[in-house]
């Protein structure tokens, strides 16, 4: 009751001076920039009283999330304040905030904008402004999850390996980590998904359960079995000698390995003859063994498409889609590009606003060019296709990694989610193995439920194996493309066999 009496009193003792006072703010804008660790840091402003008369500041009220320090007494003609504003929040991203700041000497408040964006925040980070009232503790940020990675077998811390953290709410990816230990701020309680890759080691995804007293974990990565074995024999063998035993002892046990497939598919289809050509095929009309369909009876009478030529949701599930597409110089060939063009343009008029489409493309270097891009935005997406141009190397390994993680951070439940290569021939990536794409395709198709299937041009054996295996073990298909008429068809196809609903 006293502090609104005086606040009454000092209001009508300046009413015949409140139109001449002013005041100026510097900076008009007080913009923290990008912050990576966020730690409730101080914005401080300077307001100049550039009338005739003094004026104080009135008093502000708590708020949860800001904090303004105003001075105390008279502010003389011609005299700076300084007034600080603290913000506190949980949100990560941009900001921006506008407080009014009100004294005694003019109806209109003073007005000072904050702005800035927040990465991450620090382990003694506060969520909110401590109350001068509240005797409780201040409330703090919980302590930091911290992640370490070693050898499986040694116990040894590792590094250079790629990490990528999510939850429902949480994707961070950590490239090329320099130290064996890394640190999460402010993650909330819940279950996480952690998945590790490292050369020379098998890829690990981990589910994590972090809580008040669970914060630190530990990812053990097992070494592959080709890296045990390999010791050279003789200590005297030049460097150049050794890469080659290991290449050819590498594709002795990838021959090993396409021949257990071939195997496989000769045992599922016993007594029927099998011949090999662009793709596996079974005679008499029978279905390819990488297929699969999930279609019943109940099916049959429900039509694909809707009125507007998109998949008929009541029969489709919906797509998450990501296209790993080859622009080295080797696809700049008239039956390789413009085929890949039509095929891909021709798809994407039967998506619908719920399909997503993430496009990247490797040459001599790795870009994202569409991230889960709605299938209805059809202009955005084909504009984007007939842009693409062949020039420089293929670098595809590294584009094999980065569309899982996109395929994982847009993934669908229940949906069909699917990681779609594009190629007319190897990787030349310097660390490209066969061998463990095929082992991280299947753990993607098993673990992440993500499938991978492989589009191929040319008649290059060595990459069309390669793509037929990768294909088979992601629990995709493999398609050849050799004509314009397979190039209007074949994606359709893909993507109605794959997003199919089970009745």
């Amino acid at each position: 009751m006293r502090k609104a009496i005086l606040i009454f009193w000092i209001l009508s003792l300046s009413a015949s001076v409140r139109s001449q006072t002013k005041a100026v703010v510097f900076p008009p804008v007080f913009d923290f920039g990008t912050v990576a660790k966020w730690k409730n840091d101080t914005a401080t402003f300077y307001i100049e009283n550039t009338s005739a008369s003094k004026f104080i500041f009135l008093p502000i009220g708590y708020a949860e999330e800001l904090r303004v320090i105003l001075p105390k007494g008279d502010i003389l003609p011609g005299s700076r304040a300084v007034v600080k504003v603290i913000y506190y929040t949980q949100s990560r991203g941009n900001f921006r905030k506008d407080i009014p700041v009100y004294y005694n000497s003019s109806n209109n408040p003073i007005r000072l904008t904050i702005k800035g964006k927040i990465i991450d925040f620090h382990k003694d980070a506060m969520l909110e402004c401590p109350s001068m009232t509240d005797p409780k503790p201040k409330t703090t940020a919980e302590a930091p999850l911290e992640i370490k990675v070693v050898d499986g077998i040694s116990g040894k811390g590792l590094t250079g390996y790629n990490l990528i953290f999510s939850g429902e709410t949480e994707y961070q990816l950590i490239e090329s980590a320099n130290k064996d230990k890394v640190y999460f701020d402010a993650i909330r309680n819940g279950k996480y998904k952690v998945n590790v890759s490292l050369l020379g080691y098998e890829n690990k995804i981990e589910e994590i359960f972090v809580n008040h007293s669970s914060r630190k974990f530990i990812i053990k990565l097992q070494p592959e079995e080709e890296i045990i074995a390999k010791v050279p024999t003789e200590t005297n063998q030049s460097s150049d000698e050794a890469i080659k035993l290991e290449k050819a002892k590498e594709n002795e046990e990838e021959k090993r390995d396409i021949e257990k497939l071939r195997q496989k598919i000769r045992e599922q289809f016993k007594g029927k003859e099998i011949i090999e050509k662009d793709v596996i095929v079974v005679q008499e009309g029978e279905e390819k063994p990488l297929e699969t369909d999930t279609s019943s009876a109940l099916t049959k009478d429900i039509p694909d498409y809707n009125s507007n030529g998109t998949l008929n949701e009541n029969k489709y599930a919906n797509n998450n889609l990501v296209f790993l597409i080859d622009v080295s110089g080797s696809m700049d060939k008239p039956n390789k590009m413009p085929y890949l063009k039509k095929s891909v343009k021709d798809m994407v008029k039967v998506l619908r606003k719920e399909d997503l489409i993430t496009i990247i493309i490797y040459s001599s270097r790795v870009n994202v060019l569409l991230q889960a891009e709605p299938g209805n935005n059809k202009e955005t997406i084909c504009k984007l296709i007939d842009s693409l141009s062949a020039k420089g190397q293929s670098l595809g390994s590294e584009g094999m990694n980065m569309a899982y993680n996109y395929a994982s951070r847009n993934f669908i439940q229940g949906g069909n989610n699917q990681v779609i290569l594009v190629s007319d021939g190897l990787f030349n990536s310097s660390d490209f193995s066969p061998k463990k794409l095929y082992k991280l395709s299947k753990q993607m198709s098993e673990v992440e439920h993500i499938k991978t299937s492989a589009v191929g041009f040319g008649k290059n054996e060595d990459a069309l194996l390669f793509m037929k295996t990768l294909a088979q073990n992601g629990s995709g298909n493999f398609i050849q493309i050799l004509s314009e008429n397979d190039a209007a068809t074949v994606l359709i196809d893909e993507i109605m066999r794959n997003s199919k609903k089970a009745f």
